[in-house]
């Protein structure tokens, strides 16, 4: 499925998108004081997507087909030790 594709830049927690939306991929930057955690939860507080961020890393992470789907909005619940850059559908 081809769709528009926005980037969010998130350096704490919060809100990343208000409305429903996919998660298509993610850059995770380490900030080099060790090891750190993102979570992603959707409009109901559930959590979608978890990851570690090793210390001193940067990756990216493409998900495939239709990525994952967040109702009711995507917030960043926990980013310890990172910078998360997240690609959505628009």
């Amino acid at each position: 499925m081809k769709s528009d594709v926005k980037s969010v830049r998130m350096t704490g927690t919060g809100s990343v998108f208000a409305g429903r939306t996919r998660l298509r991929g993610i850059i995770l930057a380490s900030d080099g004081t060790g090891a750190g955690t993102v979570i992603l939860q959707d409009g109901n507080s559930v959590t979608q997507f978890q990851v570690d961020v090793p210390n001193g890393d940067v990756f990216s992470y493409n998900l495939a087909e239709d990525g994952i789907l967040f109702e009711g909005g995507m917030t960043i619940s926990t980013l310890t030790k990172a910078t998360a850059t997240i690609i959505l559908d628009k």
